[in-house]
């Protein structure tokens, strides 16, 4: 061991050194233009951190002798591609991922990422006047799971597979297929609806395997819509119904089955250019173990200063377990965020989260996520951002399969750079 140490030390350095010099040398072109309504971004970053628990798992649940913090370097390239017309407005990312650990390089993997947005706002509008149509596309492979405060994200806007369930390191494809409309129907009345298609499948667990845990691989079906009617020009009310039949089975293998999830809420939402408010109450019901509860969610989004964003999101959902105990779970998740511009070109951020999911049908069986990130990162140029980053992450499963509880630290530091 204490001989390959320099060859892989060795190794790192030169990766890096290549592709310093890619980014610098990429940085004097400027974005590809295809033709006048394409653009070609090319991206890149360089990230290199420390992980307390690379795992996902404590440390008694491991082989012994088993090294839980490693030094980790992930190459990211890709491309961002930009079209529009008259009638549509696209982007779409691409893009795959090499990750390289110091101890553990048995656990070297490659990653990939696609997702796309598409616009067509304009084009519905042709055959009906006010229309709205935009459609959503995330697919994503990694064997590690991401934290559930950038989950909603990865996964577009739906977050029915991340509410802070953190499972154990393992090979997973994700995709996430999403589809939102809007039908006018008077001045100050229109129908809004949405289709959702998640699915997430789970390969072997890395680490060994542990009696009593599994992953359950889940397919999800989420159909919503409903009217809103707009008293003024800034805030409007709606009626929502919500349903999501979700099929799963155990990743090794086994009998399918399926869980109903059914919410009908009112929505209250009021919009001004330096904030945003939305208050979302209702009732749940869950197929088959025939359980009502009440949810809702609030959101804020303001600016008390012109360099300052502060966001806060708190929810009670039902939406699908997979991770210990298939079904539903009600998950409820507060998540609270500030972004403050200290220079023109230095931003400061940090995210904080809790997420508390009861798991049925015994819903003292819980699943705890504390989550807690912050980010220094400041544009050296034009084109590549430097950051310093941390995060903090606790998680604590009381179930009747397992119960277990760890907690892992990450820093490190990141260099990307966008051609446009």
């Amino acid at each position: 061991m204490i001989l390959l140490w320099p060859c892989r030390c060795a190794e790192i350095r030169r990766l890096f050194v290549f592709v310093m010099l890619a980014v610098f040398v990429w940085e004097a072109l400027p974005g590809l233009s295809v033709h006048a309504e394409t653009i070609i971004v090319p991206l890149t970053s360089v990230r290199s951190r420390y992980d307390s628990n690379v795992f996902r798992r404590p440390k008694q649940l491991l082989e012994p002798g088993t090294q839980t913090g490693d030094f980790v370097t992930t190459v990211i390239g890709g491309l961002d591609l930009l079209h529009k017309t008259r009638d549509i407005d696209a982007e779409v990312k691409l893009g795959g991922a090499f990750s390289a650990f110091v101890e553990n390089t048995q656990r070297n993997f490659f990653g990939a990422r696609l997702q796309a947005e598409v616009g067509l706002d304009h084009w519905v509008d042709q055959y009906v006047r006010g229309a709205r149509l935009r459609i959503r596309e995330n697919l994503r492979y990694t064997p590690e799971q991401p934290s559930f405060l950038t989950g909603a994200r990865d996964l577009a806007e739906d977050d029915s597979l991340a509410r802070g369930i953190q499972g154990f390191r393992a090979n997973t494809l994700y995709n996430n297929t999403d589809f939102k409309g809007e039908y006018p129907v008077s001045r100050d009345l229109s129908v809004e609806g949405g289709y959702n298609f998640g699915i997430r499948r789970i390969g072997r667990i890395q680490g060994g395997d542990i009696p009593g845990v599994t992953y359950f691989n889940t397919m999800v079906h989420t159909w919503q819509g409903g009217p809103r009617y707009k008293l003024t020009r800034n805030d409007s009310v709606a009626v929502l119904y919500r349903q999501s039949f979700i099929t799963q089975s155990r990743s090794e293998g086994g009998r399918s089955f399926n869980t109903n999830i059914i919410t009908l809420a009112g929505d209250y939402s009021k919009e001004f250019q330096e904030w945003g408010f939305s208050l979302r109450g209702g009732i749940t019901f869950l197929e088959p173990v025939g359980r009502t509860f009440p949810s809702g969610s609030l959101g804020v989004t303001t600016q008390p200063e012109r360099d300052t964003v502060v966001h806060l999101a708190i929810s009670r959902e039902g939406r699908p377990s997979f991770f210990l105990q298939g079904g539903a779970t009600i998950s409820n998740v507060a998540r609270l965020g500030i972004t403050h511009k200290i220079h023109e070109r230095l931003i400061l951020d940090g995210t904080v989260g809790y997420a508390y999911n009861e798991l049925f049908p015994d819903t003292h069986k819980t699943y705890k996520n504390l989550t807690a990130t912050t980010k220094l990162a400041y544009k050296l140029t034009r084109n590549i951002t430097g950051e310093i980053f941390y995060l903090y992450q606790n998680i604590d499963s009381d179930t009747s399969a397992i119960q277990f509880q760890y907690s892992r630290n990450e820093v490190g530091l990141m260099l990307s750079a966008e051609w446009k």
